[in-house]
């Protein structure tokens, strides 16, 4: 079976984007129901140059979360990205950043994840993971996961849950598309050995597999110079052997009446090494973004042939994008 639909929340609040108050949330929020998403991803620092304010946006729409068909949510620890992320993952800033988190969110009841967002490099790890079993003690989430952690310290952290009685994270959340595979190698053999799930972000590399950028047509995307992640995504997939290699997937692909993004959406929803208890986070900068991917996700498995475009695709960038995850 496919993996799960999960709608990501970081462009709540965001520059160019639709949602910049509770109705134009509470919006997209009924079409992702309808549409039978019923789990949201959320952040501490979301959106990036308005940390907090995606939770706020969620939490204002309160009495769409509590009505009977309502959503569970996740949450990540907040990390100021301009620290290597020291200090993140302390008990006192993990049960500080879940409570802030909470308040904003205008749920008590708690989370259903909390993910530590990215690596500590300072903390010692057992303190880390204790740090998330009293956040479930506690009763301010379910469960716990890791997003942007390397394969060996996710061994480790496995390692010292096994060995303290501990519990160990649920998920892991990270990139995961057309054209970054890294993770079916080394990580997720580790996941399935600990019964862990995966949870992809990216799945459109943030619009790259759309194909626009390799057209040079970026105006209006997260591409450009004058969107908050602009110099971002350009650092991620600017490389030329990247974009003549899509360029080349474009033109096999629309050779055969195809777009670009509906392979790659319908690709890693029905052809990835995700399974059943693994999710696809989907994103979107206004609501019929979202209608559009589901109508697409909703036409089911690739041809035969396109697959063997996706295969070529990944072959001609593996060596310079197998080690992202």
């Amino acid at each position: 079976m496919a993996p799960q639909l999960i709608f990501g929340t970081a462009t709540f609040g965001m520059d160019m984007t639709e949602f910049q108050d509770p109705e134009s949330v509470k919006s997209i929020l009924d079409t992702a129901q309808e549409l039978g998403i019923r789990r949201l991803d959320t952040g501490a620092r979301y959106p990036p140059r308005n940390p907090g304010r995606s939770e706020e946006l969620i939490g204002e729409t309160k009495a769409l979360l509590r009505d009977g068909s309502g959503f569970a949510v996740d949450t990540k620890v907040y990390t100021n990205v301009q620290t290597d992320g020291s200090g993140d993952l302390t008990q006192e800033a993990v049960a500080a950043s879940i409570v802030a988190s909470l308040k904003r969110l205008q749920r008590p009841e708690g989370v259903n994840t909390l993910y530590a967002h990215r690596a500590d490099p300072s903390t010692p790890l057992e303190d880390q993971i204790r740090a998330f079993n009293q956040q479930i003690k506690d009763g301010r989430c379910k469960a716990w996961g890791v997003s942007n952690v390397p394969p060996e310290m996710l061994e480790e952290i496995l390692r010292i849950c096994d060995e303290k009685g501990l519990q160990k994270p649920s998920c892991y959340q990270g990139d995961y598309n057309l054209a970054t595979r890294g993770m079916e190698t080394k990580l997720l053999p580790i996941l399935r050995a600990h019964g862990m799930s995966f949870n992809a972000f990216r799945a459109l590399a943030a619009g790259f597999l759309t194909g626009r950028v390799a057209e040079n047509q970026v105006a209006g995307t997260r591409f450009a110079n004058n969107n908050p992640l602009g110099q971002a995504m350009q650092n991620l997939f600017g490389s030329e052997k990247l974009i003549a290699a899509l360029k080349q997937f474009n033109q096999e692909v629309t050779a055969q009446n195809l777009k670009p993004v509906e392979v790659a959406i319908r690709w890693i929803v029905y052809h990835s090494a995700l399974s059943e208890q693994d999710g696809v986070l989907l994103g979107a900068s206004r609501t019929e973004q979202l209608r559009d991917t589901v109508g697409m996700i909703k036409k089911g498995p690739l041809p035969v042939e396109v697959l063997k475009n996706t295969e070529d695709f990944w072959l001609a960038v593996k060596d310079i994008r197998g080690s992202i995850i």
